[in-house]
C-alpha cells in the first residue's frame, strides 16, 4: 500500500502544479478560481495535520497570495510523503471538521479522499480558466506514468 500512495501522491502533486502553473499563466482568472486553488492547499494542510495528531488553525477556505501556492504545494507534498514512508495505513485517525464535529478515519480512506478531492478541485478550475490560456493541462494519472 505504500508504494500505491507514493505514486498516487507523485501524481497528485505533478497535477497540481500543472494547474498551478496554469492558472498562473492564465489572461483572467476570477476570484472563485483563486479560491478554489487555494482551497486546495489549505484542505492538504489541513489533513496532514489531522493525520499527525495537530489541531489545525488554518480555515479550508483560506485564500493564499498566488506566490505562495507553490511552495505550499511542495511543502504538502514532502509531508505526505514523510508520512506515508512511516505510516500504518489502517490506523484510525481522530479529529474534529471545520464545524466541530468529532469523526474518526482510516488513514487509507483519508489519503484516498484527499487525492480524489484534489482531483474534482483541478477539474473546476480548468473549467473555470478555459478560453484564458493558450493549453490546458492534461493531468489524468495515466498521462503521468506513460
Amino acid at each position: 500500500m505504500k508504494a500505491y500512495f507514493q505514486k498516487l501522491f507523485e501524481h497528485e502533486h505533478w497535477a497540481n502544479v500543472k494547474v498551478l502553473e496554469t492558472f498562473l499563466e492564465a489572461r483572467q482568472v476570477s476570484d472563485r478560481t483563486h479560491e478554489i486553488i487555494s482551497h486546495m492547499a489549505a484542505a492538504q494542510t489541513i489533513w496532514i495535520e489531522r493525520m499527525n495528531g495537530i489541531t489545525s488553525d488554518t480555515k479550508v477556505w483560506s485564500v493564499y497570495e498566488k506566490e505562495t501556492l507553490k511552495g505550499l504545494f511542495d511543502a504538502n507534498y514532502q509531508a505526505l510523503q514523510a508520512l506515508i514512508d512511516n505510516e500504518d495505513f489502517d490506523r484510525v485517525v481522530h479529529y474534529t471538521n471545520s464545524r466541530g464535529e468529532h469523526h474518526s478515519s482510516i488513514l487509507s480512506d483519508i489519503l484516498t479522499h484527499m487525492a480524489l478531492h484534489a482531483s474534482y478541485h483541478r477539474g473546476q478550475i480548468i473549467l473555470l480558466i478555459k478560453g484564458q490560456v493558450e493549453k490546458l493541462p492534461a493531468t489524468d494519472y495515466i498521462f503521468y506514468y506513460r
